[in-house]
């Protein structure tokens, strides 16, 4: 974040102070402090030359004392520069200065540590615990169709059941 400093109204009447250039980086924002030093006027804010690098167009503003504006820079924008135009007085006063973004400079560490693999014993038991309940479920289903017995058919519906329950709460 990038903070810009404007003074209106300081030397006289429609009076506007900002920098000649301000630098930031892509991805991060600017700022605009506006500070009013005289008596309450309307100001106009806009960029120009800067569709590539934010979405902020124009700003029109009735500044009483001090006001804040972020004109954010797009984290995909190409280096380069744009302006930014102060007008006051109804088109009276301008002053414009150029916002010049510069890369993100990248740090790639020297020294890469090699991350230990780790094997978890979860993975193993896990889907063999399912198969054997999926296979006494079955089981107990083929025995109660075949026996008409109603507490294998109960018990086949419980197995499976369970053996759902448990692979839907403990998935991978």
């Amino acid at each position: 974040m990038v903070e810009c400093v404007i003074n209106v109204n300081k030397r006289g009447i429609n009076s506007i102070e900002a920098p000649k250039s301000v630098e930031t980086i892509v991805g991060e924002d600017i700022i605009l402090k506006i500070f009013n030093n005289g008596s309450p006027l309307h100001l106009t804010v806009s960029v120009i030359n800067g569709r590539v690098f934010t979405h902020f167009l124009h700003e029109n503003i009735f500044m009483e004392e001090s006001v804040s504006l972020k004109i954010p820079v797009l984290s995909n924008s190409p280096p380069g520069k744009f302006q930014v135009e102060v007008i006051t007085g109804y088109g009276a006063v301008k002053k414009s200065f150029d916002v010049i973004v510069k890369e993100r400079e990248i740090e790639i560490p020297e020294i890469v540590e090699d991350i230990p693999v780790s094997i978890d014993k979860k993975v193993f038991v896990y889907p063999a615990a399912l198969i054997i309940l999926i296979v006494l479920g079955w089981i107990a289903y083929i025995v109660s169709y075949l026996y008409l017995d109603k507490v294998t058919g109960f018990a086949s519906v419980i197995i499976l059941t369970i053996t759902v329950l448990i692979a839907w709460r403990y998935r991978p």
